[in-house]
């Protein structure tokens, strides 16, 4: 009896403990960095737009620090926005450039992207801890790659959608070998609609699509918690993986469509931003199975736990941990395109 109550309380703890991290998950600060976009119109004359993720206060909205000689004019200001002209003594490459908060950076990345007069294309991905980009003479596809692969890795570690529906095709996938064939399905299906959609030859509001993957993710969670191995999502996950890996595509391609590609240097960006997806979602598998491994190792040590450990019980966890925050994006959704 003693022992049941222990076991109950174990549980009742790692469910609180569950749903406290989804509360902090699902509500915490936007992954997404500030874009700061640069076109030089005329020699030293630049129209710049500068985005700030929604999360960032009315009052803590940043401006862009020019260099000495720069001066700002007919500037247009809104929550979120910030846009203008800047005519300057001499061009901005070689050059420093930041931004300043009135009261202090959220953790948010800043992306550069400035394009000259010839075409060329420089951009730079700063961590928050970067006070400034000093301007390249001349762009180069290294410098490209190396900031692709970075943003497309910041994407979709920061995209909490994306991971709780990899974790999903996970725990319905099981064995190695489905999980391996259903995340290359996954992987082929965004990678088509995000190079598609990126280069202009698909265009859907992406409004009722975040609507949609997010209701992605709770067709999962349910699956999961029906625990019925005879329906078509656990005989043929791959058919899953590749049906909503195309509306997840079109997810990523949204977030590289705020960036933009590097016009002189389209197949290096998209390519390596692509790649940057996969990287990450590769780390997030391996860490997920790495746990999965630590708890089955653990409910075979702990007399108390083998019972709580027990994958049924886990995927039921799971269930919950990845359908509650889902059903919240999906009214949250949904509501955007209503009202």
């Amino acid at each position: 009896m003693a022992s049941e109550k222990k076991q109950h309380k174990i549980l009742k703890g790692l469910a609180t403990t569950c749903l406290l991290l989804i509360s902090v998950v699902t509500f915490a600060h936007d992954a997404r960095p500030v874009v700061v976009t640069i076109n030089e119109q005329l020699p030293g004359a630049f129209q710049y737009t500068l985005r700030v993720p929604e999360t960032v206060e009315a009052t803590n909205q940043p401006e862009v620090n020019w260099p000495q000689g720069c001066n700002e004019q007919n500037v247009a200001v809104a929550f979120g926005s910030r846009s203008g002209s800047v005519i300057c003594e001499s061009t901005l490459q070689g050059q420093p450039l930041s931004l300043q908060y009135p009261f202090f950076n959220p953790s948010l990345a800043t992306f550069y992207r400035l394009t000259t007069l010839e075409g060329l294309t420089m951009t730079a991905m700063l961590t928050p801890t970067q006070d400034s980009w000093e301007i390249p003479i001349e762009p180069t596809a290294g410098n490209i790659a190396r900031q692709y692969l970075g943003l497309g890795m910041e994407h979709i570690l920061g995209g909490l959608d994306h991971l709780l529906f990899v974790l999903g095709l996970l725990i319905i996938a099981r064995t190695f070998k489905r999980i391996l064939w259903t995340v290359t399905g996954f992987t082929i299906a965004h990678s088509i609609t995000l190079s598609l959609s990126a280069l202009g030859f698909v265009a859907i509001p992406i409004a009722p699509v975040e609507a949609v993957i997010a209701l992605s993710i709770v067709f999962l969670a349910h699956e999961i918690s029906r625990d019925d191995h005879d329906s078509l999502t656990y005989k043929y996950p791959l058919i899953v993986s590749f049906g909503f890996g195309l509306l997840h595509g079109l997810g990523f391609a949204s977030a590289l469509g705020e960036i933009g590609l590097v016009q002189n240097e389209i197949v290096v960006s998209l390519l390596f931003f692509n790649l940057g997806v996969e990287a990450g979602q590769i780390g997030f598998i391996l860490v997920v199975l790495l746990g999965i491994g630590v708890v089955k190792k653990a409910g075979r040590k702990l007399v108390v736990a083998k019972d709580i450990l027990s994958l049924h019980r886990m995927e039921i966890v799971a269930a919950y941990l990845i359908g509650i925050p889902a059903a919240y994006w999906v009214i949250d959704r949904f509501m955007t395109i209503v009202i």
